[in-house]
Formats: structure tokens, C-alpha cells, sequence
């Protein structure tokens, strides 16, 4: 895994103002925590990607972990791409009532990052749940190919390049 510590920006909604958060990779002592914080985190397992690619955004100013990411950099020639395998926000992060926005866009703009620097071109994918696929193409972007298979039941959903550098223009340059 890259070890990279990222500083980014996330709007407060209460207030509009942005404040400093950091994106870098998850430790093990970080999986323990996310585990206790019972309802925080609670869409996927997280411990069984210790062996993965992970990353959290946090606040600058303490620990608390606001949003997951798992990544795979696929290299054969068929894909070239970053995959987003998971992403998840904390639930008080989520819907109107939210404490902080520009999470999961900092995280995806992350990734894009990391595609242009791993030779990708800005290449990203994810395999969207169902509910999902049309807030990636509005809020992000990202174009859907239905084409289900067994391991994407919802299609696919890629990011192209200029994209890419949007999002990366919009959620990291403030940083």
C-alpha cells in the first residue's frame, strides 16, 4: 500500500466552512476502532481488508474516522484501472441531516489521484448497489454499464480521465 497522508478540505454544513481533514492509509489499531464504533460503520466488514488497500479520512484535529475506502490497482492491460472495491461514510455523514459533506467526494478524488500517479490515465471503477448508481453520475460523474455478472450484479460504473481531473480540481486543490 502507498503511504500516503493526504491533507483535504470537508465543509462543516452547519456553519459552510471548510475544515482540515487528512486522508491516509488505515493501521490496525484503526480496524479495532472502527469495529467498537458499533453503527458508525456498518454496511461492510472491514476487517476482512487488512490485507488490502485502505484508506480513511479523518479530521485533521483529532482521530475520528469519517469515511472508508478500499482500493485495488489493477495493472493487467485488460482493466488499467483503479478499482474502488468499498466506500463507505459514517452514518451522521449521510443524507440532509449531515454533519460534514465532501467526504466521499475527497475520497474519490483520492482515488483518481492515485490512478494518475500509478499510470491509469484517471481510470477509476466501482461497482455501484443499485441505490447508488444514480447519485455516482450526478454528484461524481462516473458512467454506468449494466452489464451484470455474477461479481457485478449492478454493472459497472467508470471514471475517465478529464473527469478525474475535475474531481481532483474540486475536492483536493483547496487542500
Amino acid at each position: 500500500m502507498a503511504k500516503v497522508k493526504l491533507g483535504v478540505k470537508i465543509r462543516e454544513t452547519g456553519t459552510g466552512s471548510l475544515v482540515d481533514a487528512v486522508i491516509e492509509p488505515v493501521t490496525l489499531k484503526d480496524y479495532k476502532i472502527i469495529k467498537q464504533s458499533t453503527g458508525r460503520f456498518n454496511k461492510f466488514d472491514w476487517s476482512l481488508y487488512k490485507k488490502k488497500e485502505v484508506y480513511k479520512l479523518r479530521l485533521k484535529a483529532n482521530t475520528t474516522i469519517l469515511g472508508l475506502m478500499c482500493l485495488i490497482d489493477h495493472t493487467d492491460p485488460d482493466t488499467n484501472a483503479i478499482e474502488i472495491a468499498l466506500l463507505e461514510v459514517s452514518v451522521e455523514n449521510i443524507g440532509n441531516n449531515k454533519q460534514y459533506d465532501y467526504i466521499g467526494g475527497c475520497l474519490i478524488a483520492f482515488a483518481c489521484r492515485e490512478s494518475f500517479k500509478r499510470g491509469h490515465e484517471g481510470f477509476v471503477s466501482l461497482v455501484p448497489k443499485s441505490s447508488l448508481i444514480e447519485h455516482y453520475t450526478q454528484h461524481y460523474g462516473f458512467e454506468y454499464f449494466p452489464m451484470q455478472t455474477p461479481s457485478r450484479p449492478c454493472g459497472l460504473m467508470v471514471l475517465y480521465d478529464h473527469l478525474a481531473r475535475n474531481l481532483i480540481m474540486k475536492y483536493l486543490s483547496a487542500s
